[in-house]
């Protein structure tokens, strides 16, 4: 019973590594969802890979619904599906409002922070690997139970417990996916959008850790944004990641720095739109480089400090 019990830990472990591994590398789209449900992937794991996407392009159609329905789909996904469609072509969270292509604003995808290692992280894999488990069975309403509880207790590993552990920290690779040139990418103008009133997805009551963060911020007053130290890959192109400066601490104030680490705290100014959006925008020309705007008050969330994130992009 014990070997049983052991096998069914493990592969759930792997399961939810390689669904997590798999949103936060590959394009989340309508034909990802199909394909995963396809090859046997239930609603609950497919629900925590979304969650855990930093690049997901999913639209929600009659069409697609029976197309769900076809392939297996639980009620818990295809309404869950409805939600997030609505909400990414919608306006909510941050979006690059003014991109270089003179497009549609682009919308800024979160990504979490991991643990800097050396080599096999059991920590860091659990936190990134069985917290899907742990999202997606509270999305779903579920209560996970057996190996999937262990899974997901493991998941629950905090990353950030005090200031000091923000040296600790790192976003996976060199760059981030959104890569902004030219005169507008030097010069970008962003809109903050937290339309809790009109929309529900950030509700204090959320089940979703993301969605906890969410609801509690007001204003891009609370985010910082931070130029990031870029320590490149080796030479087999694998170990790239980013890293909050040296000689900064951090409090629930946010970042404080010497005078040399300072320049990487980049100021922007903030133009009210409406309660609940509002325009940022650079008094300077942003330099080259790697930049996240991080929630400066997450030391006073404990889902922050268990699942600390950043709206990450580069400029070129």
């Amino acid at each position: 019973m014990k070997t049983n019990l052991r096998r069914f830990f493990v592969t759930c472990c792997m399961a939810a590594m390689a669904l997590t591994g798999f949103a936060q590398n590959e394009e989340m789209t309508n034909e990802t969802v199909l394909t995963l449900l396809k090859e046997g992937f239930s609603s609950e794991e497919i629900i925590g890979a979304i969650e855990n996407s930093t690049d997901r392009k999913i639209t929600y159609s009659i069409d697609f619904m029976r197309q769900l329905k076809a392939a297996g789909a639980e009620a818990s996904l295809t309404t869950f599906i409805q939600k997030i469609a609505k909400t990414d072509f919608g306006y909510e969270g941050i979006l690059w409002w003014n991109p270089t292509d003179g497009g549609k604003p682009k919308k800024m995808y979160r990504t979490q922070f991991e643990k800097e290692s050396k080599g096999f992280n059991l920590g860091t894999i659990a936190a990134m690997g069985a917290g899907a488990l742990l999202v997606g069975s509270a999305v779903s309403g579920n209560k996970p139970s057996g190996g999937v509880a262990a899974a997901a207790t493991a998941g629950t590993i905090a990353l950030m417990s005090s200031g000091k552990d923000i040296q600790k920290l790192m976003l996976p690779g060199a760059t981030s996916k959104l890569q902004m040139e030219g005169e507008n990418g030097r010069h970008p103008v962003f809109r903050f959008f937290f339309p809790k009133k009109e929309n529900e997805s950030f509700q204090q009551g959320a089940d979703n850790w993301y969605q906890i963060v969410m609801s509690n911020i007001q204003n891009p007053n609370e985010f910082q944004c931070i130029k990031m130290q870029v320590k490149e890959p080796k030479k087999s192109g694998k170990g790239g990641r980013r890293l909050f400066p040296d000689k900064m601490s951090y409090s629930v104030l946010g970042f404080e720095g010497t005078n040399a680490s300072n320049r990487n705290i980049i100021d922007f100014e903030i133009n009210e739109i409406n309660n609940n959006t509002f325009e940022v925008t650079f008094p300077k020309e942003l330099e080259p480089g790697e930049y996240c705007f991080f929630y400066k008050g997450g030391l006073g969330s404990e889902s922050f400090k268990e699942h600390p994130f950043g709206f990450d992009f580069t400029v070129k």
